[in-house]
């Protein structure tokens, strides 16, 4: 019954991902990479539950991208840090991005002005 169970899951994730919307969303702009840091936690969920399909999706040099970024643990940091949020559009596509948390981003910037953004770290030490 588990392996039924994560393939249930595995293919629900997949079709959550290929039906969600889709945005036109970039990822180097100062105001998405503020909207990232204030829904970190959001952001963090999706991306986490999509993981598991990243194998599928990546080339060889995006998972090892990934896979650097969030140095080998599977799953993202509780807190981004500027490394990592500088590098994430080289190791996910940007369309892949739109389609696993470009719902969140679009919301945020469409209805929301955050006024303090939250100080992370840089990621390099």
């Amino acid at each position: 019954m588990g392996l039924l169970s994560s393939i249930a899951s595995t293919a629900g994730a997949a079709f959550s991902i290929a039906t969600s919307g889709s945005y036109d969303i970039d990822w180097k702009d100062p105001k998405v990479r503020d909207a990232v840091i204030v829904h970190w936690k959001e952001v963090k969920e999706k991306a986490d539950a999509a993981l598991p399909l990243a194998g599928l999706r990546l080339t060889k040099e995006q998972k090892a991208k990934l896979d650097e970024l969030l140095k080998q643990k599977g799953v993202f940091p509780d807190e981004p840090t500027d490394y990592l949020l500088d590098n994430l559009p080289d190791a996910i596509p940007p369309a892949s991005l739109n389609r696993i948390i470009g719902g969140v981003i679009d919301d945020c910037l469409k209805n929301h002005n955050h006024k303090e953004i939250p100080t992370i770290s840089t990621g390099t030490e």
